[in-house]
């Protein structure tokens, strides 16, 4: 084996074991700013998550090569849809039963989603065989109060295409620092 072969070889190896310890799971990061206002993001595969949304009944491979190829204005259309559904489907209750308005969605955009269905397209044409390996998309979403008490308990409810999620809440501690002065201790 010349000495080309055996580094690619070698490269190939690590590369696989690397990737193997890289598993992306959906999660979610709740942040509280100034006890009224809280940030949403959701880190998922969103790929699946649409073929969930709008084609369950169908084989992911086929979902996957119908959507990849549309035209881009179909292609949008039917993203919009997906985010309706899902949209309607994530709520947030409130310490007092109250629901919680989320507003100010952010969706990845629809560029951005028919390239990641193509990219896995083409995977499963050329290497049929390997994990498809997307980072996750983001979608974030803004809760805002007047009252400082009503983010104190939060209940989150989300789609069942999101799947398991991990969910990370904190509430950010900050502290201004004078020019050349030390902070004031800083703990975790």
């Amino acid at each position: 084996m010349n000495r080309y072969l055996k580094r690619f070889v070698v490269l190939g190896a690590i590369a696989t074991s690397a990737s193997a310890h890289e598993i992306a799971s959906n999660r979610a990061t709740l942040v509280l700013r100034d006890g009224q206002h809280l940030s949403l993001t959701f880190f998922v595969d969103y790929p699946s998550v649409l073929h969930q949304v709008l084609a369950p009944q169908r084989p992911l491979k086929e979902f996957v090569l119908m959507h990849a190829a549309m035209k881009p204005q179909e292609f949008q259309s039917h993203l919009l849809d997906a985010q309706r559904k899902l949209q309607s489907a994530i709520g947030m209750k409130l310490d007092n039963g109250k629901s919680a308005a989320l507003t100010q969605w952010a969706w990845p955009q629809a560029k951005a989603v028919q390239a990641a269905l193509q990219q896995r397209a083409m995977q499963s044409v050329v290497a049929p065989a390997d994990h498809a390996h997307e980072a996750q998309m983001q979608i974030r979403a803004q809760a805002s109060s007047s009252n400082k008490s009503d983010f104190t308990t939060v209940t989150l409810q989300l789609p069942l295409q999101f799947q398991q999620m991990l969910v990370v809440s904190y509430q950010p501690k900050q502290v201004w620092i004078k020019p050349g002065a030390a902070s004031p201790a800083i703990e975790f």
